[in-house]
């Protein structure tokens, strides 16, 4: 039996209604109880107190009871609070003062039976107007401790939260939250660990619990309930945040639980003791939405006027939005380009460090006269697993005006360099499909405090939570969703920031030197520049003057432009392999033979087609690729 209210917020921008279930039985105990008081004096007045002789020894038993009972009753409700105490004790006293004459004389005289009625119309008017007036107090009671609020039966029926003190309940939109004292010896930590229990009491999800630990006291927290979920309906992409303007105003990821904006800042900000983004991990099982999200985080990005966007993909590359290629600077498509581009960070970081010490900053700042670097690694567990590059990327690039956005899946040792993931201090986390998965990103208090993104899985797409050192970290474990849109309205988002005239091209990116076309005269829209006549040069040049080469000018090696054999040119990459082994290299890059190229004329696909036949047969040379990387085995020689 009990009463359902509706709890729901008004004008706070939530259309979300809550049943809220307040049992009625509590206050019919002390009416039932005064009632069942008068059959039962009446049937032991019948068995004991009839004759004189068994009267004197009732009256005095009952006497002895009455002020063992008085006793009990004060020293059992001391620890919840003076008005419980005295009213408990009260209540006991001036029942016994009814129920000794009641038994000795009989319940049935009117003299009884008035004060019968009036102790119990004062006692159950006592007991349901504390219980209400419980929920309009404050805080405290006379002695400033935590007093039990709306929340007060949790802790009887949870054991790891006997004797815990609740205080009075707050709504704040769609959020109740409310006050715990633990006991002495105790810690605020034991209410973590009993979410789920106390879930199960309230009828809600264990995700919509949150506990807060106090700021001076082990003692002391918040506990948060949000019964109901208010990121459940998708959230359309409002467009760019900032277009036009700085990389140093907010980026825009999603709304967060409370219906602010989850936003993050890449660079620092020394005026603000702001640190920058060096590296962020982005973590999330296979439908979760990571892609939505760093699709958003790249519009963003792209629409900024004073920052450089990178793309890098192991995996992938061809699945990249047109728009995204377009506005990128750098594409790096495939595990070698990708890892090719992480090893030519470590250059940048040290040039850019020299370059801002030369302008006087010791770190990027908004005009500082260097564009903000970003670089999105999409299926990054390719390129960084066991990667010693991203460990150092992940020491120095922070200050230097660079930030590192490394896609995976799960950030445990296996995918994520132990070193490089300790230095990691931002991170984006949605659906994961086991816990330890989220704590290998998370911080301890963000999933003691309640984040659980292993309960979503890949159920809820686009649900995350941001840890960020410049976000409040009360709302660490507050979940968040990222923002829904189609690659046609983002394709329009960045053309309008960008000013580009049409829409963007399957692939708008210039091809490289040696595999474009050449153009051929005459087509629409081809520009020919004027032919030279050798025999009337122009005017301004002196046909007598010798040809003057600036010493500074780079000499490119031509070659005679032949091409070698392909036993020639095994033969030729055999050798250079065994000289580099003879020489203490125990690891091979693609990219370190490039003179085997300048020597054969052959191009960089057959040096990938010969590098792996080199891994097989029955004496293989190199040992088998990890993430490019070729493993030098003892060669023979040529």
């Amino acid at each position: 039996m009990g009463r359902k209210p509706k709890l729901g917020p008004a004008g706070d921008g939530y259309g979300s209604v809550h049943t809220v279930r307040i049992p009625l039985w509590p206050y019919l105990v002390a009416p039932l109880c005064c009632v069942a008081a008068l059959p039962g004096s009446w049937l032991v007045h019948h068995t004991f107190a009839r004759d004189a002789s068994s009267a004197g020894w009732t009256g005095v038993a009952l006497a002895l009871a009455a002020v063992g009972m008085a006793i009990f009753v004060f020293a059992a409700s001391i620890p919840r609070g003076r008005v419980m105490n005295f009213m408990a004790t009260g209540n006991t006293v001036l029942a016994s003062l009814w129920l000794i004459p009641a038994i000795l004389e009989g319940p049935w005289s009117k003299a009884m039976l008035g004060t019968w009625l009036l102790g119990t119309l004062l006692i159950s008017v006592a007991c349901a107007v504390y219980r209400i007036m419980r929920q309009a107090r404050g805080d405290a009671d006379g002695a400033g401790r935590v007093l039990d609020g709306e929340f007060g039966e949790v802790a009887d029926a949870v054991k790891q939260l006997k004797g815990a003190r609740f205080g009075s309940p707050k709504i704040d939109g769609a959020k109740v939250s409310a006050e715990i004292e633990m006991p002495p010896g105790r810690t605020f930590s034991e209410v973590a660990g009993a979410k789920n229990e106390v879930a199960s009491l309230l009828d809600v999800k264990a995700t919509s619990i949150r506990t807060i630990d106090g700021t001076d006291s082990e003692r002391r927290g918040r506990v948060e309930i949000v019964p109901v979920d208010q990121l459940r309906d998708p959230i359309p992409d409002p467009g760019p945040s900032a277009p036009g303007r700085s990389i140093a105003e907010p980026i825009v990821l999603g709304r967060a639980e409370n219906g602010s904006d989850a936003a993050i800042i890449l660079p620092g900000d020394p005026k603000a003791h702001r640190n920058a983004v060096g590296v962020m991990g982005v973590v999330g099982m296979s439908g979760s939405g990571k892609t939505e999200l760093l699709l958003r985080l790249g519009k963003e990005v792209a629409t900024r006027n004073d920052v450089d966007l990178h793309i890098a993909d192991a995996r992938k590359a061809g699945q990249l939005p047109a728009w995204l290629k377009r506005a990128a600077k750098t594409v790096a498509a495939g595990a070698d380009d990708a890892d090719e581009l992480l090893e030519t960070l470590g250059e940048r970081v040290a040039a850019r460090a020299a370059e801002l010490g030369k302008r006087g900053f010791k770190q990027w700042e908004q005009g500082c006269g260097l564009p903000f670097e970003v670089y999105i690694v999409f299926e990054a567990a390719a390129v960084v697993a066991g990667n010693k590059t991203v460990v150092d990327l992940a020491e120095s690039v922070r200050s230097v005006g660079i930030c590192l956005i490394l896609e995976v899946q799960r950030a445990t040792y296996d995918r994520l360099p132990t070193s490089a993931r300790s230095n990691i201090t931002t991170w984006v986390v949605l659906g994961v499909e086991r816990d330890e998965d989220a704590e290998a990103a998370l911080s301890e208090d963000t999933i003691r405090a309640g984040a659980m993104p292993w309960k979503w899985k890949n159920g809820k797409p686009g649900y995350f939570y941001l840890e960020w050192a410049g976000r409040d970290q009360e709302l660490w474990s507050a979940p968040c969703r990222s923002f829904i849109e189609d690659d046609e309205q983002r394709a329009a988002d960045v053309a309008a920031a960008l000013g580009w005239g049409g829409a963007p091209a399957a692939d708008s990116r210039p091809a490289p030197a040696d595999a474009a076309e050449e153009p051929e005269p005459g087509d629409e829209g081809d520009e020919v520049p004027p032919g030279v006549d050798p025999d009337d040069p122009p005017d301004d040049v002196d046909p007598a003057e010798p040809i003057r080469v600036p010493p500074d000018m780079p000499r490119l090696p031509l070659g005679d432009g032949r091409k070698v054999p392909s036993a020639v040119a095994m033969d030729l990459l055999r050798s250079k392999i065994f000289d580099l082994g003879q020489a203490g290299a125990e690891y091979l890059k693609p990219s370190e033979l490039g003179d085997v190229l300048a020597q054969t004329g052959l191009s960089g696909s057959w040096l990938y087609g010969a590098l792996r036949e080199l891994t097989t047969g029955d004496e293989p040379v190199l040992a088998k690729p990890q993430r490019g990387v070729y493993r030098i085995l003892t060669p023979a020689p040529v």
